[in-house]
């Protein structure tokens, strides 16, 4: 509480209240993530033949690999 009062104050006076910022991807790399899923996905139906035989616990692991990718590039 004790906190949240003294940056009150500090906003009142008019004091810079330094907040964490939220890291992006840039619009670039997002649409490289967007084509290696997409290509990931095209693999995996000619694969397996089509996507509803593609196995659960391959999808995750897609799913995961795509996630982690554009994590990584987080700016």
């Amino acid at each position: 509480m004790k906190l949240l009062l003294e940056n009150w104050r500090k906003l009142l006076e008019g004091e810079v209240i330094d907040f964490p910022h939220q890291l992006r991807v840039s619009g670039e790399d997002l649409q490289r993530v967007i084509v290696l899923e997409a290509r990931i996905g095209k693999l995996l139906k000619e694969l397996y033949g089509n996507t509803s035989e593609i196995p659960i616990d391959v999808i995750e692991i897609m799913e995961t690999l795509v996630d982690t990718v554009e994590e990584s590039l987080k700016k």
